[in-house]
């Protein structure tokens, strides 16, 4: 088999590295571990080039700032994978000179806006992948009436920690209950300030407990000062032992304002963290109320603090939900979403060269 005919190019143009970038980096790893031939396209000197680097027999292409660079690497050999939709007018020029086959994978709860270069895309890729039903909704009512979308959930991943580092971590909480958030710092979508507003509640009346936000953004520096006011929540920022602080963690806490499926959820999961998170998006497709999780209306404060507390004076009832999780988490492995991806990888004729 010619093997340029049997590549599979990866396209993710994203500057940072959130759930997204972190799904990608995780399927090319396994895939590359199969036997595939892959290449990636993506934004130069971003975190995603310099992780994709460890990953065996992957060829990589960057490009600039200007997406359209990118139309290049549309012209080689083999199949395109989209992971996001930066490099989409590119491509849309590209196919006035030639016909691709392409799958795509929706990731984010919005629907995709409706005009000619989405519906073109859309409608002309062989598959379409969305990590939720949710976000499958949003495509068919946005843009597609006629081709289905295939639902593949993301991946926890599997993190690694330093027992170490954890009991360093803990010493410095004096074995106050902890309440942990990892996402990007932006309110807009992340929703950190209802946990700002939670610890301001519960500052006085529950000491015991103390609010951890783990992650970098745009609101960071915003947060690092507002924290400063109070006693029980700390801005720990970017880190990359972030293990390190799920172990930590008592309770995982997850407000987000719109999300397709928080993939940082199933990390959660895999720790054994029971989770309250906004009933928005995706997210009741991971988290079962009152079976692995509460969910909770975007700015209800008081019913977070009243599912928190349950977990923090109710052992049982953690313990329940911290069993519930181990075993949810089992059905999101990367080899699971892998299989899934690979199924329609050869039917679109690309096929791995392991023997």
């Amino acid at each position: 088999m010619d093997k340029s005919l049997s590549r599979l190019t990866h396209i993710n143009l994203a500057s940072g590295f959130r759930g997204g970038e972190r799904q990608t980096l995780l399927l090319m790893d396994a895939l590359s571990k199969r036997g595939f031939n892959q290449s990636l396209v993506c934004r130069k000197n971003s975190d995603l080039q310099k992780k994709a680097e460890r990953i065996k027999n992957l060829e990589i292409n960057v490009t600039g700032l200007n997406t359209i660079a990118c139309i290049r690497y549309f012209f080689n050999e083999g199949t395109l994978h989209f992971h996001e939709s930066r490099a989409f007018f590119a491509f849309w020029l590209s196919t006035l000179f030639l016909r691709k086959n392409y799958l795509i994978t929706r990731r984010v709860q919005r629907p995709p806006k409706n005009n000619v270069l989405n519906a073109s895309i859309y409608q002309g890729a062989s598959n379409i992948v969305a990590l939720t039903h949710n976000i499958a909704e949003s495509i068919e009512k946005s843009l597609i009436h006629s081709l289905d979308s295939k639902i593949i959930n993301s991946a926890h991943s599997s993190l690694s920690y330093n027992p170490f580092n954890v009991e360093k971590i803990k010493s410095e909480f004096g074995g106050r209950f902890v309440v942990g958030h990892i996402g990007a710092l932006d309110d807009s979508h992340k929703g950190q300030h209802q946990i700002f507003s939670l610890a301001e509640k519960m500052e006085k009346s529950h000491p015991n407990i103390i609010f951890l936000l783990v992650g970098g953004g745009r609101d960071e520096n915003e947060f690092s000062k507002k924290a400063k006011k109070l006693s029980n929540l700390k801005v720990i920022g970017y880190v990359e032992n972030v293990g390190d602080y799920m172990k930590v963690f008592d309770v995982f806490l997850f407000p987000s304002r719109h999300e397709g499926l928080g993939s940082i959820l199933l990390d959660a999961l895999a720790f054994g963290l029971p989770i309250i998170a906004s009933n928005v998006g995706g997210i009741p497709e991971i988290i079962q109320h009152d079976n692995n999780g509460y969910l909770v209306e975007v700015d209800a404060i008081g019913d977070y603090m009243s599912w928190l507390l349950i977990l923090f004076s109710n052992k049982e009832i953690y313990e329940k939900m911290k069993f519930n999780n181990i075993e949810k988490s089992k059905h999101y492995t990367v080899d699971k979403m892998t299989d899934s991806y690979v199924e329609i990888y050869k039917k679109m004729g690309v096929q791995t060269n392991a023997r």
